[in-house]
């Protein structure tokens, strides 16, 4: 899947939104949204992360937990194919929320570790 550049619609084209910080709703604010894939864009001060960020996590966790060079593997082309770095339409909470699932997929490690992992 190739990627989208992201072209924001025009002022007029705004459409109202739950505005979301920190995973809780609110109140409702104008969105804009891409006007080539239709992702609405990100509105919270809550900047994504890098991906090198998750990679290092699951490198981090490797040491602790026996995580084989394959699902490694998997879980880097995952979060690429999810393209979580998308800062125009994820926030920082659903990008974590995104990576809990996928590690979550290939290896079998708490969910409380991998959330205070996320924390540092």
């Amino acid at each position: 899947m190739a990627k989208c550049e992201h072209k924001s619609c025009r002022n007029a084209e705004k459409v109202w939104l739950p505005y979301v910080f920190q995973g809780r709703e609110c109140g409702l604010k104008r969105h804009p949204y891409c006007s080539e894939c239709g992702a609405v864009k990100n509105l919270s001060s809550e900047r994504p992360r890098k991906i090198g960020f998750y990679v290092n996590i699951v490198m981090a966790l490797s040491k602790d937990y026996k995580i084989a060079q394959v699902q490694k593997r998997l879980i880097a082309m995952e979060i690429i194919k999810l393209d979580l770095e998308d800062n125009y339409a994820l926030d920082r909470h659903q990008q974590e929320k995104l990576f809990l699932e996928i590690v979550r997929k290939f290896v079998n490690i708490p969910e409380v570790i991998l959330r205070s992992q996320l924390e540092h």
